[in-house]
């Protein structure tokens, strides 16, 4: 009796090993759809900025640029298949409090920074080093305190909404489709610096560094990206207050 116990139990097979791959979050054509829309934004966003530059009233266009910002996430937001998930893993975690996301982000953007700059500093010695658009980009900064209030505005909406979209969204599609994680980071990190090809093609390697180090982080994260919003929106606001400060220390300086 013992002996056919011990065959019957011997003979169960073991359980499945559990799914080790994430599953895509959003229909494939969902994502065609928003790879579009940002193939359409980075082919036209030389003449938007142009038009930002020129405009007489660059506060309607920071205000246009946060409506836009926020429908396209609408539209990312719409096909995920569990959105409720998706948002608590975004703004969740039982490991870090708001205030410790406000301290890793601050952390965030140091690495960030460093990221950009050591890129950046490399493409200074080769020939995309002059493929800039900065006189462009200088114009577009806010000078009186309600634009820089609006500024600050529109750099919070792209840290939460490109966030969401390129950390969270792009980064867990491209990871369920090619099973390979650092890969998916790579080519999400790659699409967001092209998308900013507005600023020049110096631009884009930088930014596409600045990324990696944000989904590296998210990562580390388990899928928070409090941190990195913080991060994302204090590297686009500093960059007003340290472009504007520039030359006003210049002028000191010689002054002095």
């Amino acid at each position: 009796m013992q002996e056919d116990l011990t065959l019957t139990h011997t003979a169960i097979p073991p359980p499945p090993f559990p799914e080790t791959h994430p599953s895509p979050i959003a229909p494939w054509l969902h994502t065609m759809g928003l790879l579009m829309i940002l193939a359409l934004s980075t082919f036209t966003g030389h003449r938007r900025l142009l038009a930002f530059a020129h405009h007489p009233s660059i506060p309607f266009r920071y205000g246009s640029s946060i409506v836009l910002e926020w429908l396209l996430l609408g539209f990312v937001l719409a096909r995920i298949r569990n959105r409720k998930a998706f948002l608590l893993q975004a703004f969740r975690s039982r490991s870090s409090t708001w205030l410790q996301s406000l301290g890793n982000g601050i952390a965030a953007y140091c690495l960030g920074f460093v990221a950009i700059a050591i890129v950046a500093i490399a493409i200074h010695f080769t020939p995309l080093g002059t493929k800039t658009n900065a006189a462009a980009m200088l114009a577009m900064l806010p000078r009186t305190t309600s634009q820089f209030a609006l500024w600050l505005a529109l750099s919070l909406t792209a840290g939460i909404c490109e966030e969401l979209i390129f950390r969270g969204y792009l980064t867990q599609q491209f990871t369920a489709w090619i099973r390979r994680p650092v890969l998916a980071l790579v080519l999400s990190s790659l699409l967001f610096g092209s998308v900013h090809l507005y600023e020049g093609l110096a631009a884009i390697l930088p930014l596409a560094a600045l990324a990696l180090v944000y989904g590296f982080i998210v990562r580390s994260l388990k899928g928070d990206i409090r941190a990195v919003i913080v991060a994302h929106t204090l590297q686009d606001f500093l960059v007003a207050v340290l472009a504007l400060a520039r030359p006003m220390l210049e002028h000191y300086r010689m002054q002095h």
